[in-house]
């Protein structure tokens, strides 16, 4: 108890410092703050990324896999008209 009440007592005398420190640190701080937040959407982008692009991939063999249906039933009812000479 008795460091408690000693670091109240020596805050209590503390007189303000007289520093400067410039705009650097401010921009450090901004790059920071920018570095974390960018960092955790990056990260939160990657945890969706795999399961988006494989239900897009999906959805893609599905379509093509139509057109190649329809265009082998245009390619068979094109064989199967007879020739008008």
């Amino acid at each position: 108890m008795r460091p408690v009440f000693a670091f109240l007592w020596a805050l209590a005398f503390i007189s303000s410092a007289h520093a400067y420190t410039g705009p650097g640190l401010g921009l450090g701080v901004i790059g920071t703050v920018l570095g974390v937040v960018f960092s955790l959407l990056l990260a939160i982008l990657a945890i969706f990324w795999y399961p988006l692009k494989r239900a897009l991939k999906i959805g893609k063999k599905n379509i093509e896999a139509e057109e190649d249906t329809a265009e082998e039933e245009s390619q068979a009812v094109a064989e199967n008209t007879p020739d008008s000479r």
